[in-house]
C-alpha cells in the first residue's frame, strides 16, 4: 500500500503529538473492500495507531489481512462470542499511517452511533460496498410458497440485501451514493427488537428482489474478488454465467 502526505498537521484533543495529515489514499479494489469491513466490524483504538477487526467468520479476517498485506495473528476474541453464542475472532495491527488515513476519510474511534459519510473513491465504491455487506449486511434468498394453497404454480423467488447500522445518517449517505451511481433506492427502516429494551435503534437499508439482483451484479462485477464466500454463494446464481 502507498501513502503520501502533505505539509498540514493533524491533531486530536486526546493526542499530545501533532502528526502529519495523510493525503488521499491510493485506491484499489482490495483497499476499498477492507475499508468497508473496518466501517462495519472494525474498531479504531484511542491510541491513534491500532486497528481491530472482529468477526465470527475467521475466513473474513484472513481475507482482510490479505487485502492489506498484513501478517498479524488471528486470535479468539477475548470478549467472547456474539449473542448467538458462535465463537468470534479478531485481528489487530498497528499502523499509524493507515489509521490517520482512515480518520481523513471519515472514520473515527467509537463510530457505531456517529459514523456518517465516508470519502470513498467513486470508482471503488462498489468494492467498499461489498466489504460493508460482508461486515454488517445480509444476503437472503428463499422460495416463497405462501400462496401454493391456491395454486401449486404460485412459487416465487425472494431475494433481499440488507445493510445495517446504528447510525441513520450513515445509511442515508449509503443509500444516496448507491442511487447516484446505479439509480436504485431501496428502503430505509428502523429495526425493532422485541426481546429486550433497545437503547439505540438499528437502521436497515433493504433492497428487494429486482433491485437486489442489480446490486449483486454491480458489487460482484468479476470473478475472484475479495468477499465472504458464504454470501457470494447465495449471490452466484443471480450473476452472469
Amino acid at each position: 500500500m502507498v501513502y503520501t502526505y502533505d505539509s498540514k498537521s493533524y491533531g486530536r484533543k486526546s493526542m499530545r503529538v501533532r502528526l502529519p495529515l495523510p493525503a488521499l489514499m491510493k485506491w484499489s479494489p482490495n483497499l476499498a473492500y477492507a475499508i468497508g469491513l473496518v466501517a462495519t466490524d472494525g474498531n479504531l483504538s484511542q491510541d491513534g495507531r491500532h486497528i481491530t477487526l472482529t468477526s465470527a467468520d475467521k475466513s473474513l479476517l484472513q481475507t482482510f489481512a490479505k487485502c492489506l498485506q498484513k501478517n498479524s495473528k488471528i486470535t479468539p476474541n477475548p470478549k467472547g462470542g456474539f449473542p448467538n453464542s458462535k465463537p468470534a475472532y479478531r485481528i489487530q495491527f498497528s499502523d499509524a499511517k493507515f489509521y490517520r488515513s482512515l480518520i481523513k476519510i471519515g472514520l473515527t474511534p467509537n463510530k457505531s452511533l456517529t459514523i456518517g459519510r465516508i470519502n470513498i473513491d467513486n470508482k471503488h465504491f462498489r468494492d467498499f460496498l461489498r466489504g460493508h455487506l460482508d461486515g454488517d449486511g445480509s444476503v437472503i434468498y428463499y422460495k416463497d410458497r405462501y400462496l401454493t394453497h391456491l395454486n401449486k404454480k404460485y412459487v416465487y423467488d425472494r431475494l433481499f440485501l440488507y445493510f445495517i447500522s446504528s447510525s441513520k445518517k450513515h445509511l442515508v449517505w449509503l443509500r444516496n451514493e448507491i442511487f447516484k451511481l446505479i439509480c436504485i433506492k431501496g428502503s430505509l427502516n428502523v429495526k425493532t427488537n422485541k426481546t429486550r429494551v433497545v437503547v439505540h435503534p438499528t437502521y436497515v437499508l433493504k433492497f428487494s428482489t429486482k433491485e437486489a439482483k442489480i446490486l449483486l451484479n454491480w458489487i460482484y462485477y468479476k470473478p475472484d474478488l475479495p468477499c465472504l464466500d458464504r454470501k457470494y454463494k447465495i449471490a452466484k446464481p443471480f450473476l452472469p454465467k
